[in-house]
């Protein structure tokens, strides 16, 4: 066997191995991405059955049940993609369908229940956090239209605000009840303040006038009293973070 010749088999031989690495290692990075974004989508699926199951009965109305689990189902939908075999992923995807049938036969509701526990109002404002950007890609990978992401966006910002609100009840009772009546007043503006920041288009005109009465009838109550007691601003931390959820916006 001539010279050149063994040369083009050598050079032949070294082509296909470089292509097999090339290939192996493309396979590779394919096979990683897969797994990172199946990660990715089993937390977001878990976060979406916690809030439609962890919850306290009545936290959502049916119009987040209903966007929530149209959200699971769309997330299972990917996970199906991603794993074409995958029986379990089937099996939840063929439940969440199910129950969103279920939530969309139900009479439509605009009232959510509150919370008193600080730790799952926390944990409720994560997962709204969650909910409230999920909106945003699927309004901008067009799975829902844009006037259903203003909809939608809208009802859990209030959602949003009302966990704020119920994060400042429990203390302005509790100053209330120790007597702490400018404590309580502090608390009360923090809760004005809040709802004025949401209140562009009326919707919590009247809880505003409701506590503004409540600040003068205490104002009016702590000038007769000697109470000097100092404010406590431990709050204030709060009422900084919740605009956390705000950061990315919402065809709003």
């Amino acid at each position: 066997m001539s010279t050149p010749i063994i040369i083009a088999i050598i050079a032949a031989g070294l082509f296909i191995l470089v292509g097999i690495a090339i290939t192996m290692q493309t396979i590779d990075k394919n096979n990683k991405e897969k797994r990172r974004l199946e990660g990715a989508l089993i937390a977001r699926a878990r976060n979406f059955e916690y809030m439609l199951e962890g919850f306290p009965e009545g936290f959502l109305n049916r119009d987040l049940q209903v966007l929530v689990c149209k959200c699971l189902t769309e997330v299972f939908s990917q996970l199906n993609q991603v794993k074409k075999n995958n029986k379990d992923y089937k099996l939840k995807l063929a439940k969440a369908q199910h129950l969103l049938s279920e939530y969309q036969a139900k009479p439509s509701n605009t009232t959510s229940a509150t919370l008193t526990d600080l730790e799952q109002i926390r944990e409720a404002q994560k997962m709204l956090t969650g909910l409230y950007n999920f909106i945003s890609k699927l309004a901008a990978s067009r799975r829902i239209d844009a006037k259903e992401a203003q909809i939608y966006g809208k009802q859990v910002r209030r959602l949003m605000v009302q966990t704020s609100i119920d994060a400042l009840t429990q203390p302005t009772q509790e100053a209330l009840k120790d007597g702490k009546i400018r404590l309580a007043i502090h608390y009360l503006h923090m809760t004005v303040a809040k709802l004025n920041k949401e209140n562009e288009d009326g919707f919590y005109k009247d809880r505003i006038k409701h506590y503004s009465q409540r600040i003068e009838e205490l104002e009016q109550q702590a000038e007769r009293t000697t109470e000097s007691e100092p404010i406590d601003t431990a709050w204030d931390n709060l009422d900084k973070a919740d605009d956390t959820w705000k950061k990315k916006a919402v065809y709003d």
